[in-house]
């Protein structure tokens, strides 16, 4: 008797059009019956037959390549219910004929051992093939035409929903919830934040995205405003604005991509720089590993009891972690250890002003460079629009040379901006560092973490360590190089000689600042 598995398959949209799962298993039973052939499995499944990527199927050949089920035929209504693909549908036949089985439809019955019978199965298996093709076609062009249209056809991104405009055509909206995260995220990209500092304060409150979801994220033009159509037969690939209502601005996804250009060169040659500062952990960033000298991290583990507690830990050797509290209080008492007598300070203030003095120059010619700097990059911009609007230009390349442009005018307006500081300014910016001078360890304990930051990098050349007991740091800014030495061996100075002693070079580089008392 001829033990055979039978084959029913429908998809979803040809449910909807009236075909039955159950229709098709009435009438294969009916002929194996009339045969007297065995049914030893049944397959039933409601995909679409472009592929063998089917679930039901790839259980079914699992059984049969590691023999546990014994089948001579495969059973289907017709060929379409095998597949709609011609090639995909030989390969298979023929694979089941190495495997010592055959596939039949039981309304196109055809003999594969004559061999002009395979030309007869090529065309019952070619005519859905083709009618896929047809209608892939005709769904390519139609979703072609809406992009071109300014409209967004498919499954919304994150950040968007589906809608209908007035007209009742479909449309896509912000997404109340998720749309200002996509903005959030745009924006602390550029601002230098790194993603996985990102996603793993999104996880914090419960949003989880991929990495490599973030980063096609960063990189679709829909989100400021823009849709892509994709190149079709002799049509180039081109880029048309929206009709929904942007998320971020093109200036601010222009910055990402050039920063993501920044990232990519950059990546794998510097040490990671935390840019999300956290109060809690304010070291993190500039504190060393004591072992194998790399940036530490820092994150929370629970105890036994549900508290959490802080650590500063190096994901790189993975040889130190330390509490933060004892790495926190170490700090304090190192900040303690840097005081400066009152008469340096005034000494310093003769210094700075001096200095500032000196620095005042006219500044006239670099402005003008500077300017006309900026009308040429503004020049290069609308030459490569019109060139992309003559499609002397591909818009990918267009969306890389705008963003470059956009980056260095930021660049140059910036350097403006800092050659037109005012000397009030300097006045101001001398008066709070001489404050921050005299009160260190007080104004690093009440400040903000920005502040924190601040402090830490210009006075600590290099990064700090810690060694289980004291804070450690290879360098101080040179200035406290000189300023403790004064106070001990230059005594009283002559009218004048502010600027000549701020000149001295030192020489010899100072001992590393640790704490002369260890904590526990």
């Amino acid at each position: 008797m001829k033990k055979v598995t039978i084959m029913c398959r429908v998809s979803s949209d040809e449910q909807a059009k009236g075909y039955s799962l159950d229709d098709q298993f009435d009438r294969l039973t009916d002929y194996c019956k009339r045969w007297g052939y065995e049914v030893v499995h049944v397959i039933r499944e409601d995909h679409s037959a472009k592929s063998f990527d089917r679930p039901e199927w790839k259980k079914w050949m699992k059984l049969v390549k590691k023999n546990e089920l014994e089948t001579d035929e495969l059973l289907v209504t017709s060929w379409d219910r095998f597949s709609r693909d011609l090639t995909d549908g030989l390969n298979v036949i023929r694979d089941l004929s190495k495997r010592g089985m055959t596939a039949q439809a039981i309304e196109q019955p055809v003999d594969l051992n004559i061999p002009d019978q395979w030309i007869m199965l090529a065309v019952y298996m070619a005519a859905p093939d083709v009618d896929n093709q047809k209608r892939s076609i005709k769904i390519r062009r139609g979703v072609r035409q809406g992009l071109k249209n300014g409209y967004w056809p498919r499954k919304p991104f994150f950040g968007f929903i589906s809608a209908r405009n007035e007209e009742g055509k479909h449309i896509i909206v912000h997404d109340p919830v998720k749309a200002p995260i996509i903005r959030e995220i745009f924006e602390e990209v550029a601002k230098g934040t790194p993603q996985n500092e990102i996603r793993a304060d999104l996880a914090e409150r419960k949003i989880k995205i991929s990495r490599n979801n973030m980063s096609k994220m960063l990189k679709r033009i829909i989100y400021m405003g823009k849709i892509e159509v994709p190149a079709l037969d002799k049509e180039p690939m081109k880029i048309v604005e929206g009709r929904h209502e942007p998320i971020v601005s093109e200036t601010l996804f222009y910055e990402v991509q050039q920063a993501l250009a920044g990232n990519r060169k950059a990546r794998g040659k510097f040490e990671p720089k935390y840019t999300k500062l956290r109060d809690d952990f304010h070291l993190r960033g500039v504190l060393n590993c004591d072992e194998c000298a790399h940036t530490m991290t820092a994150s929370y583990s629970k105890g036994k009891l549900g508290k959490r507690y802080g650590y500063y830990h190096c994901n790189h050797c993975k040889k130190q972690r330390v509490s933060a509290i004892k790495v926190h209080k170490a700090f304090d008492e190192l900040l303690k250890t840097i005081q400066i007598e009152p008469e340096m300070l005034v000494l310093y203030n003769a210094f700075l002003a001096d200095e500032m003095k000196m620095s005042q120059v006219d500044n006239k010619p670099e402005l003008k460079t500077l300017k006309a700097k900026l009308e040429q990059i503004e020049s290069r911009l609308i030459k490569s629009q019109d060139l992309m609007l003559d499609d002397m230009l591909e818009p990918a390349e267009y969306v890389s040379i705008k963003a470059r442009h956009l980056k260095e005018k930021k660049d140059i307006k910036e350097k403006i901006a800092d050659l037109k500081t005012s000397t009030s300014e300097f006045v101001a910016l001398l008066e709070s560092g001489i404050h921050l001078l005299e009160n260190v360890q007080e104004t690093y304990t009440t400040g903000s973490i920005h502040l924190k930051h601040k402090i830490v990098g210009s006075i600590f050349m290099e990064q700090l360590s810690f060694d289980g007991k004291k804070c450690r740091t290879p360098q101080l800014n040179r200035i406290f190089d000189l300023l403790p030495n004064m106070d001990k061996g230059l005594g009283k100075l002559k009218r004048g000689q502010v600027k000549e002693i701020f000149n001295l070079s030192p020489s010899a580089e100072r001992g590393g600042l640790e704490l002369s008392s260890a904590l526990g």
